[in-house]
C-alpha cells in the first residue's frame, strides 16, 4: 500500500492554531474532518502539556483538520522531527465533511502502555 496523501491534524497543529505553521507550508487543500478516538492533555514525558490523541473505534468522532498533499511524503518526516518522541506518526481513517473516508497519518501520543 502507498503511503497515505492526507495529513490529519489535532491540537496545535490545526488551522488557526499555535503551531499551524508547521504544517501551513505544505501545499495541497484543507478539509474539515473527524478520526475516531480520545484527546486529552499529555502529563508525561516528552510531549507533557501538550494534547494528545489515543485512536479507538470505541471513542466519538473527534474534530481534525485534513490536508490532502500529493508532495506528503516528501515533507512529512520535517512534521516527524517536530513531533518528536512523544508522538508516533500512524495510519487511521479520517472522515471528511462530505462523508468520504481517506486514510491519513495522524499523530498518536505515545501513552505508559506502549
Amino acid at each position: 500500500m502507498a503511503d497515505p496523501i492526507h495529513l490529519a491534524v489535532y491540537g496545535t497543529l490545526r488551522r488557526g492554531e499555535a503551531n499551524h505553521h508547521i504544517v501551513s507550508r505544505l501545499r495541497g487543500k484543507w478539509h474539515e474532518g473527524t478520526v475516531r478516538g480520545w484527546v486529552y492533555e499529555i502529563a508525561w514525558g516528552d510531549a507533557e502539556g501538550y494534547p494528545g490523541i489515543t485512536l479507538s473505534d470505541d471513542a466519538a468522532p473527534t474534530p481534525v483538520d485534513v490536508l490532502a498533499a500529493d508532495d506528503l511524503d516528501r515533507h512529512i518526516l520535517e512534521v516527524d522531527r517536530f513531533e518528536g518522541p512523544g508522538y508516533r506518526r500512524v495510519v487511521t481513517t479520517a472522515k471528511l465533511e462530505d462523508g468520504t473516508e481517506v486514510a491519513a497519518w495522524i499523530y498518536e501520543a505515545i501513552t505508559d502502555e506502549d
